[in-house]
């Protein structure tokens, strides 16, 4: 991968990253999702699909969102990049990519590299979208007790407004912010209103993920 790192200065994520904060002072300030990740996913795309047809999944292990976008519309055409060779991928390094999408999903992928590599990351994800593209990035809600914790193969633990800091430093606006869970709607309302003194305490949350969505500035 190209050495792009250098080009994000951290006093800069400092300052987009309290801007963040500033808008979702706390984690339970920030609005809430439900359902399983494939479900929800599956409702971006059917939005973001209508327009945008081309599809980079970075980090896509089994594939599964191809199998989504083939429910969804058989003219997405969609590529995936891992770097596991023992499954099929179109790609499996960046450096190889040559060409341009209009949608990048990071799906439970940036928590798994080193800091520096995650900027990177950001950053190679910006060159590869289309000016009017977008990315779409999943994470683990590191105010759940066990979210980031519960896999050995996690690296660098994300705050919402950490990842969202880095993003809008590497070129990238209009961030939407959610938490994500999986369990029952109704259930979690009435745990969250009758816990949420104790859980604004202790800056914990039910909620095991986060999703964070944005759009490639506009020069």
């Amino acid at each position: 991968m190209e050495n792009l790192q250098g080009s994000i200065a951290w006093s800069e994520v400092k300052l987009k990253r309290e801007e963040l904060k500033s808008f979702y002072p706390t984690i339970l300030k920030v609005p809430i999702i439900y359902g399983t990740k494939k479900q929800i996913i599956r409702n971006l795309l059917i939005n973001k699909t209508r327009k945008q047809k081309k599809i980079l999944d970075i980090g896509a292990a089994d594939r599964f969102v191809k199998e989504i976008c083939s429910d969804i519309n058989n003219e997405i055409e969609y590529k995936s990049m891992d770097t596991d060779r023992s499954r099929f991928h179109d790609y499996y390094s960046l450096d190889e990519i040559q060409e341009r999408f209009d949608i990048i999903l990071l799906l439970d992928v940036i928590e798994h590299l080193p800091l520096p590599e995650g900027k990177t990351l950001l950053l190679k994800c910006s060159h590869l979208l289309n000016p009017e593209g977008g990315i779409v990035i999943t994470i683990p809600n590191n105010c759940h007790p066990s979210a980031f914790s519960g896999d050995c193969t996690h690296i660098t633990s994300y705050r919402y407004h950490d990842i969202g800091g880095l993003l809008l430093s590497a070129g990238f606006e209009g961030l939407q912010i959610f938490r994500i869970s999986a369990k029952r709607k109704l259930k979690h309302r009435l745990l969250a209103l009758i816990l949420k003194p104790f859980l604004k305490f202790l800056d914990i949350d039910f909620a095991a993920g986060i999703l964070i969505t944005a759009k490639k500035a506009t020069q």
